[in-house]
């Protein structure tokens, strides 16, 4: 008996539209000549038919019809399950479809930044919503970590020291990417199994809505004591060591590693894998490139005749001085042309395809990255992004940019900046409405009215912080770290640029401290905050316990909030070296009055606690006590220190959490004020950081090594605590604006 490709499709309506599914019918479609995935809506009396060139395009239409029919918001603030009980109204049918018929979502890192301790309830609710948002190739990193530990234990490694060696799901994607290892929680056979059961879930489910799951491959990497020193790369302070590719030890690893994979998770002859990501290799010369990533691609082939390699382009633009064109290509040259695609990320800020003649001449996805490290932030160039997705449509169906095959979802995080996703994911797909129109639609549903003072705030975020150039976050001050006398924005770790050379942080060169535009646009986000919390308190009742309105209201207030805060910063940085002890004292005060109304503020979101980011990776231990202290001290660590205190990654991925703020970011604030006013009363030297820094690690290392409970669920009014903040944000704002903005 033939397997039904819909069955997928009718259980998604089944579980997001309960009151549509016996009125739903679905047909899939033959191809036509064109190569176009496309889909056709229309109603037929109270029936909704789909008719789909594949169940992707299925879900596709699905999603078209509950937002053009029943106004649902479909982003991640949206209800669980939309209210689809209305009769069906008369429409004419529609027509979607697009060339880029491969859609990848997942950043490797977006599974220890946002899905490290995901249980099944959860990764239903994603798989559910990247289906509705056409992806086609997600990759799936959960269980890996069971697929390693079986792998090292063929190899005769103790079953304690592999699962050391493997580490925890929260440092799992870099050490899938071969730049960590020995880091975090040690996970027991049960939990191992756990996670195994658990990935093999997702990779069923992904597959029952018509997607190909991308899993990882082998690139090399083994414990020193198997794969000695001869070969390592370094990233961030580790040093892994990496198998001879020509080696007996490099077959057996990639073939074990497959063999377990394939037993565990199954197959869709997808593989990622990135050998170096933001390293430098081994060796330079392009033989030895080459040796290296052919020995990875025999390795696949050999487990699987049918594998395609899923490989960032990232290294190429991080370290672009070292991959030069030659050396991409000696990389590229032992892998068959059609057995490789590569990632563009960063398309929006930083597109690669351009300067490297379509990718190489490779099969190629553009790629929007927009997240790092899931950090707070309120922005995206919405005006570009429209443009690039539609010259994507064009030259996908025209052949007119290489090898292009279709589009990447690859943030860092996941489920941030709706606008952006939403937009990204409707716009890969022809006819696509004006941008004006669509954002009209979008915030329409999103805030469940058609209000005019909702569309003139977006009109002025969509020329402010959504507005043209705007493709990188401006930097948050209140996630600063304090490690001298003078400011410490201009050290914040970023990311994404290319290292500017062998000492100087990544992406240090954004200089938000001068941005006389967005400091401008402040006083102007400010009212519309405001106006977001009056409409919240006069529209219509949040369907589904889903509050988009209240979720947006308190990002404005954050976002105002905290940039707000450079006025005090400056103004204790400037009176300590006026020796006026008094004024730094008196400037940090408002500094922390600031930070206690956001974390007030972040307390009335369940999105927002770092109590629920703590709860979940214990509940992922099960009973098991310690491994719950491990998995919360993996949990605190990434969103502080990150790894250890000599690594540079402290803060990359820190939030606007309730917790979070008031006990370390604000900890450390005022040690930076003792500190201050000590240099002022001439107590302390501003010469000799070394007592301040011994303080600033030892708040951060009594963090994240601390296991007492926050709050799980939120508390407060938001509009109650978002005024009082709003009022005292705007008394530093025109600290902050030059006379002439």
């Amino acid at each position: 008996m033939s397997r039904d490709l819909l069955a997928g499709v009718r259980g998604l309506a089944r579980r997001r539209a309960p009151a549509l599914e016996d009125r739903l019918r679905l047909r899939l479609i033959g191809p036509a000549g064109d190569g176009l995935e496309r889909v056709l809506v229309h109603t037929d009396g109270d029936v909704l038919r789909i008719e789909a060139s594949t169940a992707s395009a299925a879900c596709v239409g699905l999603a078209r019809a509950l937002e053009d029919v029943f106004d649902a918001d479909l982003s991640a603030q949206g209800p669980a399950v939309v209210d689809a009980s209305a009769p069906l109204p008369r429409r004419a049918p529609q027509r979607f479809a697009t060339a880029l018929r491969r859609r990848y979502h997942h950043n490797p890192v977006a599974f220890g930044y946002s899905a490290a301790s995901w249980d099944w309830e959860r990764w239903e609710r994603h798989i559910d919503d990247i289906a509705l948002h056409g992806a086609t190739a997600p990759l799936l990193l959960v269980g890996h970590e069971a697929v390693l530990v079986a792998m090292l234990r063929d190899l005769d490694v103790p079953q304690e020291e592999a699962a050391r060696f493997v580490g925890g799901p929260a440092f799992l994607p870099w050490t899938t990417m071969g730049i960590t290892h020995d880091l975090g929680a040690v996970l027991t056979p049960e939990a191992l199994a756990d996670r195994a059961q658990l990935g093999r879930r997702i990779a069923d489910r992904a597959r029952e809505l018509g997607m190909q799951v991308v899993l990882p491959g082998f690139g090399g990497q083994l414990p020193a004591s198997l794969a000695g020193t001869a070969r390592t790369i370094e990233w961030q302070g580790w040093r892994s060591s990496l198998a001879d590719p020509g080696s007996a030890l490099f077959a057996e690893a990639a073939a074990s590693l497959h063999r377990h994979q394939r037993e565990l998770l199954g197959t869709d002859h997808l593989y990622a894998v990135d050998p170096y990501i933001e390293s430098l290799p081994p060796a330079g010369s392009p033989q030895d490139l080459a040796a290296h990533a052919g020995a990875i691609y025999a390795a696949m082939h050999r487990a699987d005749p049918e594998a395609e390699w899923i490989l960032q382009g990232w290294p190429f633009h991080y370290r672009a001085s070292f991959w030069t064109p030659e050396r991409v290509h000696a990389l590229l040259s032992r892998v068959p042309q059609d057995r490789l695609v590569l990632l563009d990320l960063w398309g929006e800020h930083a597109p690669m395809w351009q300067r490297t003649g379509g990718m190489y001449g490779r099969r190629w996805l553009w790629c929007l990255t927009h997240d790092f490290g899931g950090r707070f932030a309120v922005f995206g160039d919405i005006r570009a992004l429209d443009a690039d997705l539609a010259g994507l449509r064009t030259a996908a169906a025209e052949g007119t940019r290489g090898r292009l095959e279709g589009f990447g979802l690859t943030g860092e995080a996941l489920e941030d900046d709706a606008v952006v996703h939403e937009l990204a994911a409707r716009a890969l797909w022809s006819p696509m409405p004006p941008l004006e129109e669509w954002l009209d639609g979008f915030v329409a549903r999103r805030y469940g009215m058609d209000d005019a003072r909702a569309r003139e705030v977006w009109e002025l975020l969509g020329w402010t912080l959504y507005g043209p150039g705007r493709t990188r976050a401006t930097p948050s001050p209140l996630i600063a770290r304090p490690w001298s006398a003078g400011l410490p924005f201009a050290s914040q770790r970023l990311a994404g640029e290319p290292l500017p050379d062998a000492s100087g942080p990544p992406s240090a060169n954004l200089d938000a401290e001068n941005d006389a535009e967005m400091l401008g646009a402040l006083p102007h986000l400010a009212a519309a905050a405001r106006t977001l919390l009056r409409l919240r308190g006069t529209g219509p009742a949040a369907a589904g316990g889903a509050d988009a309105l209240g979720h947006d209201a308190a990002q404005l207030v954050i976002h105002v909030a905290a940039q707000s805060a450079r006025a005090p910063l400056r103004a204790m940085a400037a009176a300590s070296a006026a020796g006026d002890g008094e004024r730094v004292r008196a400037e940090a005060s408002v500094l922390e009055a600031l930070l206690h109304g956001v974390d007030a503020v972040a307390a009335t979101r369940p999105d927002m606690l770092v109590g629920t980011w703590i709860a979940a990776a214990r509940r992922s231990a099960g009973p098991d006590r310690r491994l719950a202290d491990a998995l919360e001290r993996d949990a605190r660590s990434l969103v502080s220190v990150w790894g250890e205190q000599d690594s540079g990654l402290h803060d990359y991925a820190a939030r606007h959490w309730s917790g979070l703020l008031t006990d370390l970011h604000l900890a450390r604030w005022r040690a930076w004020a003792t500190w201050l006013a000590a240099i002022a009363d001439g107590t302390a030297d501003a010469a000799d950081p070394a007592p301040l820094r011994t303080r600033i690690q030892r708040i951060e290392e009594d963090w994240r090594g601390a296991t007492s409970p926050y709050p799980t669920a939120p508390y407060g009014d938001l509009t109650e605590v978002t005024l009082p903040l709003l009022d005292l944000a705007e008394t530093q704002i025109p600290r902050l604006i030059p006379p002439s903005t």
